[in-house]
């Protein structure tokens, strides 16, 4: 039996937040399945190009909203910059040049687009996994013959 133990990274790589559109335009290139990971501090969405989450529909503002991330990936807030359609929280909560507190799993709409926040915490790739030999070689075997 060998036993891998995957080597730990700093405290902040173990935290990936990424925002999903989950219903988009395909006409403007804005696809359901589209990700944007998300950095800590402001991350601004909009149709300009300087945008960490660029939209390309004419529904969203060329700087619509900021997604605020904690330093430690654990807190996000939504600031709406006063767009004309505004933010709203799914399931009924309108956001117009104000902020409101997010969590992951939320859903937000920024004009027609509805994005997903999700905070995905990696611990689980990161334990230890017990495999017998004889198992790992064969993978080894089947990986070579494709």
């Amino acid at each position: 039996m060998v036993i891998f133990r995957k080597k730990r990274e700093t405290d902040e790589s173990k935290r990936i937040v990424q925002l999903t559109i989950v219903q988009g335009n395909n006409d403007t290139g804005d696809n359901p399945g589209k990700v944007f990971n998300l950095h800590p501090g402001n991350n601004l969405i909009g149709r300009d190009s300087f945008c960490e989450v660029v939209l390309n529909s004419g529904t969203v503002s060329r700087r619509h909203a900021n997604l605020k991330v904690s330093y430690d990936k654990k807190k996000f807030s939504v600031i709406d910059f006063g767009s004309a359609n505004g933010v709203i929280i799914k399931p009924s909560t309108i956001l117009k040049k104000g902020k409101m507190f997010i969590k992951s799993g939320d859903e937000i709409q920024v004009g027609e687009i509805l994005l997903k926040l999700l905070a995905i915490d990696q611990d689980e790739a990161h334990q230890t996994e017990a495999m017998d030999v004889k198992d790992l070689l064969d993978q080894l075997k089947d990986k070579n013959k494709k």
